[in-house]
């Protein structure tokens, strides 16, 4: 009997015992068998792309563009790491994809991963439903940053920037949208002077840690904290999650 000749429950059945990739190629077979893969992949809401692996085909953009569209309207969580020395297509490839296809997305994790106004410019579109972001060791600037998050109406409650050494806490400056932020690491961020963070603790009400560990600290700075009666912690805890890894 021919595959196309199954019911669409005899169909998933069969398909659940293909992997990640050979589901992404029989979706490009036929309309039938595209909808039944997209019901298994979608099951993934939690999704790591393995950058060495994608990398390593002749086809990427065609991959990532299936990969982005299978995944990204039901993904709710996407982590990635590049390294510092990356394909710079392929990476943009990336950031559009994700601008493109994740309009649910709660966390965006992005580490190892030298991002530009180029890049954060197409990934503010995402901020409209992020809860936690992570941009840890991605040679932020207080521009690029600063623009990046006064650019919408933000939902976040988590923010880990950790060992960015260019920033020096301008991106504070005007910074009024985190009204929602309850965590903020801000760890090995060597440059950064914790002064500057004075106006921004005024608008972020609902701030209740921070990890400044390694930041630059001046006498005068050591109750910032703990003004108009607040008591915020130092140190954080922020989300860990078990992510479904492929490329």
């Amino acid at each position: 009997m021919d595959l196309l000749e199954l019911d669409e429950d005899s169909l998933m059945e069969i398909f659940s015992y293909f992997c990640f990739n050979e589901l992404l190629l029989l979706s490009s077979v036929c309309k039938r068998f595209l909808y039944i893969s997209q019901r298994h992949l979608r099951k993934i809401r939690n999704f790591e792309l393995d950058y060495r692996s994608v990398a390593g085909r002749d086809n990427y953009p065609e991959y990532l563009r299936n990969v982005f569209t299978s995944l990204g309207p039901t993904m709710e969580a996407f982590r990635f790491s590049g390294g510092y020395i990356m394909d710079e297509t392929l990476k943009q490839h990336i950031v559009d994809n994700l601008a493109a296809h994740c309009s649910n997305l709660r966390y965006l994790t992005i580490n190892y991963t030298i991002l530009t106004e180029q890049h954060l410019r197409p990934l503010a579109v995402l901020l409209a439903t992020l809860h936690h972001l992570d941009l840890g060791r991605c040679d932020l600037t207080d521009e690029s940053l600063g623009e990046f998050l006064r650019s919408r109406p933000l939902h976040l409650r988590t923010l880990a920037i950790p060992g960015n050494p260019n920033l020096l806490g301008k991106f504070f400056n005007d910074w009024t949208t985190a009204r929602e932020l309850e965590q903020l690491d801000l760890s090995c961020c060597f440059s950064l002077n914790v002064q500057e963070m004075d106006e921004f603790l005024k608008t972020a009400k609902c701030l209740l840690a921070v990890d400044v560990t390694k930041s630059l600290w001046l006498e005068r700075n050591k109750d910032i904290f703990q003004k108009d009666g607040r008591s915020i912690m130092l140190g954080t805890s922020l989300p860990v999650l078990e992510y479904y890894k492929a490329g």
